[in-house]
């Protein structure tokens, strides 16, 4: 007789509650096979079941390289349970960010740490006919996106080099894809106090990041300008920057002055 083990007598929503928590410490997409040996879970099971979640936006299925990562209902449910924080943090940023593209006619992104990249909270579009545009709530990789690479870029480098410890999906031709050359860029981010975005997310598109700071000097979010890559220049980004430094120094100014208990970016979907 074939004996019954612990994960087989576990039930449907059992199941996908392990496929879920798989997740948790997880910052690249799985296979099916991968996500089976990690769980203990037969893999026709777990093909059935992700198929289900997928249906419902708890997981994202890559059609081209047949992986699986968290969907955005996975990360709205994560979101609410921080949502007054983030509320809270957007409230006081929606100024700053609506004023620098005011100022400048860019597009202008807010986008709190989530941990394994970047979720973007609050996005300014740019009134130019030539604009570049975000979903909201739109769920940003680490290794491309400027906000994401100008968080990281003031975190320990030992921890920075366990995030990246994983295959970089190559976005574009200009995607950054060794872990050792973003590891020396990002030492060049954090020299000059903003990431860069060329071209490495999306073709055709430059974005400039800056971090924003918490009331322990931790990098918790970014604010990013995003326009067509053919508007930018080296005086242009320089002057970029300038604008976004001070927009992210006055909204950390605003984030320190608040009440610590009164923000939570500890949760693991915030870092």
């Amino acid at each position: 007789m074939k004996k019954t083990t612990k994960k087989e007598k576990l039930n449907a929503i059992e199941k996908a509650l392990e496929i879920l928590v798989t997740f948790t410490d997880c910052n690249h997409e799985l296979s099916t096979g991968e996500i089976s040996k990690l769980t203990g879970i037969h893999k026709a099971t777990t093909s059935r079941i992700l198929s289900s979640m997928v249906e419902y936006g708890l997981f994202a299925h890559n059609n081209e390289s047949r992986k699986y990562s968290l969907g955005p209902l996975a990360y709205r449910i994560g979101l609410s349970q921080v949502s007054r924080s983030i509320q809270q943090f957007v409230d006081l940023s929606v100024p700053y960010v609506n004023r620098l593209r005011d100022s400048s006619n860019e597009s202008i992104s807010l986008e709190v740490w989530s941990g394994t990249g970047t979720v973007a909270c609050y996005f300014a579009e740019s009134r130019d006919a030539l604009r570049v545009s975000m979903a909201p709530a739109e769920i940003l990789p680490l290794h491309a996106p400027a906000g994401a690479k100008a968080i990281i870029s003031y975190m320990h480098d030992a921890q920075v080099s366990k995030m990246l410890d994983y295959d970089f999906q190559p976005f574009t031709e200009h995607t950054i894809t060794s872990k050792e050359a973003l590891l020396e860029r990002l030492r060049e981010y954090n020299r000059q106090g903003y990431a860069v975005d060329n071209q490495e997310l999306h073709s055709g598109i430059y974005a400039i990041g800056v971090p924003i700071f918490d009331h322990l000097s931790k990098p918790v979010a970014a604010v990013s300008m995003i326009m067509p890559a053919s508007r930018m220049s080296k005086e242009t980004e320089i002057d970029a920057a300038s604008r976004l430094k001070r927009t992210a120094c006055a909204i950390s100014k605003g984030l320190k002055a608040l009440p610590a208990s009164s923000l939570r970016f500890d949760m693991k979907l915030l870092g």
